[in-house]
């Protein structure tokens, strides 16, 4: 849930593009997490420019795992960001960037609220056609 207050505060509460859009998936990789803890966690997510899924299954953290660089980890607290006009086919597109908590990945894609919101208004300022 610290991820996720992160993502209000420094993403949502910082940038007012309409056109800015958070997916935020909420699924029991801690243990037995339910449906009912990820709605208890969604205020901290308020902003109606985030919607909010749970799911039961790691198939979406599974399907995610690739596109993000990660070859034997879940892509979960993974950060994937999309230019404008990318869009979703059968199988996850790659991200334009990914940030993580504690993943085998580059230093320098470690989740921070500062790195996020740069990079969210780089992509905002991208062309629609941009993939």
């Amino acid at each position: 849930m610290a991820s996720a207050r992160v993502v209000q505060r420094s993403l949502l509460a910082r940038i007012a593009d309409p056109r800015l859009k958070v997916y935020v998936v909420w699924g029991p990789m801690l243990g037995p997490e339910t449906e009912a803890d990820a709605r208890a966690a969604t205020p901290f997510v308020p902003d109606g420019r985030a919607t909010h899924f749970w799911t039961s299954a790691h198939t979406l953290a599974e399907q995610l795992r690739a596109p993000a660089g990660l070859t034997d980890e879940l892509a979960w607290d993974t950060f994937l960001l999309f230019a404008p006009g990318v869009r979703w086919g059968d199988a996850p597109p790659t991200p334009s960037r990914v940030l993580h908590v504690d993943k085998r990945l580059p230093a320098e894609q470690r989740f921070n609220g500062e790195k996020l919101a740069a990079e969210a208004r780089r992509l905002l300022t991208l062309d629609g056609s941009t993939r």
